[in-house]
């Protein structure tokens, strides 16, 4: 496991965005999108704007191969921004985590399962897309894990959302007691029907108790209606 992420500036410079695809083509505007999450005084709006324009690479839920590096830097933006911002989440850090958790939903276990189904179980041999950015999750937990105890309530289940999905991966087994406690926390207090399937699945893969924790329409899985307003579709609902 990682120890820490690079210069999101280095990612930028040292990638070769022409050369990966996305929906749109190639990744080959991706550096010029990526440093308006760099400039001084970055805002909660000019954050928004640039993640909508990130949509290539996450286009109906799918990973391309510009996925990965785009992951990589905006989780070395949110360490950059925890460091230089000390005291817990503010808009912007929420946004990024909200991207992020959505990359950890878009390539989690789950979704290859359901791949695995139509590639007869090898589904990424098919994928180095998807391989390259769940061989990332590492990483990318480190950008999460420091607002895992934020006194702010949609950063700290935001963080706890990603960082579900991103220990999936072996090498952070070691971190899912830790998760487990943040879970049965979230389901004490959490009314957030796409949160609590979140906690209450991780507590239930990794072999952890939800006696006392769950409540009957916790078994209501039917898809959730996000209201006209007040949501963005650019942004994964998290």
């Amino acid at each position: 496991m990682p120890d820490t992420l690079p210069d999101p500036w280095a990612v930028v410079r040292g990638t070769d965005w022409p050369s990966l695809k996305t929906a749109r083509g190639t990744g080959k505007e991706l550096p010029g999108v990526l440093a308006r999450l760099l400039g001084p005084d970055l805002t909660a709006e000019e954050t928004g704007q640039a993640l909508d324009a990130l949509e290539p690479v996450r286009h109906q839920d799918t990973i391309y191969e510009a996925t990965a590096p785009a992951a990589l830097c905006v989780a070395a933006v949110l360490a950059r921004r925890a460091e230089e911002h000390p005291g817990g989440a503010d808009g912007v850090c929420v946004l990024l985590l909200g991207w992020l958790a959505g990359v950890a939903y878009d390539s989690d276990d789950a979704c290859v399962a359901a791949a695995d189904r139509y590639f007869e179980g090898r589904y990424l041999d098919a994928s180095p897309a998807m391989v390259a950015i769940r061989a990332l999750r590492p990483a990318l937990y480190l950008a999460v894990a420091p607002f895992l105890g934020d006194p702010d309530t949609a950063g700290r289940d935001t963080a706890l959302a990603a960082a579900l999905a991103f220990a999936e991966h072996p090498d952070l087994a070691p971190h899912r007691e830790g998760l487990a406690e943040h879970a049965r926390n979230l389901l004490l207090v959490s009314d957030t029907r796409w949160r609590r399937w979140q906690a209450i699945d991780a507590l239930t893969s990794w072999g952890y108790d939800t006696t006392g924790l769950t409540r009957p329409d916790d078994d209501d899985r039917s898809p959730l209606t996000w209201p006209s307003d007040g949501w963005n579709p650019g942004q994964p609902p998290f």
